[in-house]
């Protein structure tokens, strides 16, 4: 059998992770599945042909880290991520629930962003309410594909390319083809998922009971770099707040009882529940 050549040698640049960004630059499954289906002879030119390729991007990240507001404006997106991961590399950042945060990033290119680090963020110059717009104005004009289900008032699954799925959450009524004065309720237990569902009347009750658990079960099967949201969500004129069941201890005969703020609470009990279940 010939061998297949001598080790392919990574760039150190390459080998770095982007710290707090989903996916890093150099993703060895992602290599395998791209080699598997070659003939085994090919395997080392492609794989060369992929680390180059992650090295030109790494060159791009570290050039547009030090570029200038008008020249990434374009390319200024918002990116949700878990609180955890927000660090001193984000300048720009906000919290929105106990377990998410939205910070703005750059595009690099596929999947690859880069946070907006403080020197450049104050070489820029310019307001942060001015940055955050243009980031959102960004993921406003980004494609995404909608799929509903049968229901009368359907779940709505939000598909996005670039790893931007679950950032959409950010303008979700945008995504929903109704009304919802009462607000939408969201699923994002990883990157790469995202439901939402306008929220209309005692449906409420069953739809928080059902899909709490369901939430809860994508999260800990989720790889724990890609882990979201644990909880259902609820987005209102108010902003976003997560809500769910909590559960009881094994054994006991109590159903759960759904938590939230008051103001969800009291949209919830102003309902009548369409059958015994709790809340």
């Amino acid at each position: 059998m010939a061998h297949p050549g001598p080790p392919v040698a990574v760039p150190a640049e390459v080998r770095r992770g982007v710290e707090g960004e989903p996916g890093a630059p150099l993703d060895l499954a992602e290599m395998a599945e791209l080699v598997r289906a070659l003939p085994h002879a090919n395997w080392r030119s492609a794989a060369v042909s992929f680390l180059n390729q992650k090295q030109r991007l790494a060159e791009r990240r570290r050039a547009l880290e030090r570029a200038g507001f008008a020249e990434v404006r374009n390319l200024l997106m918002p990116r949700l991520v878990t609180v955890d991961t927000v660090t001193e590399r984000h300048a720009l950042a906000v919290a929105l629930t106990e377990e998410l945060a939205a910070v703005v990033v750059i595009q690099v290119g596929g999947s690859l962003s880069a946070p907006v680090p403080q020197a450049q963020f104050d070489s820029w110059q310019v307001d942060g309410s001015e940055i955050w717009a243009a980031a959102l104005a960004n993921l406003d004009a980004a494609p995404v594909l909608l799929q509903y289900n049968d229901d009368e008032n359907p779940l709505v699954n939000v598909e996005a390319d670039g790893g931007w799925t679950s950032t959409h959450l950010l303008h979700a009524a945008d995504l929903i083809d109704r009304p919802a004065p009462l607000g939408i309720l969201a699923m994002v237990p990883f990157h790469g998922h995202l439901m939402l569902w306008a929220v209309e009347g005692p449906e409420l009750h069953t739809c928080v009971i059902a899909h709490d658990p369901l939430v809860r079960k994508m999260w800990e099967d989720a790889p724990e770099g890609y882990r979201l949201s644990s909880r259902l969500l609820w987005i209102s004129e108010d902003g976003i707040e997560s809500v769910g069941v909590d559960a009881v201890p094994p054994g006991s005969k109590e159903p759960g009882v759904i938590t939230g703020s008051a103001r969800f609470l009291e949209m919830l009990s102003s309902f009548r529940p369409p059958d015994d279940h709790p809340g």
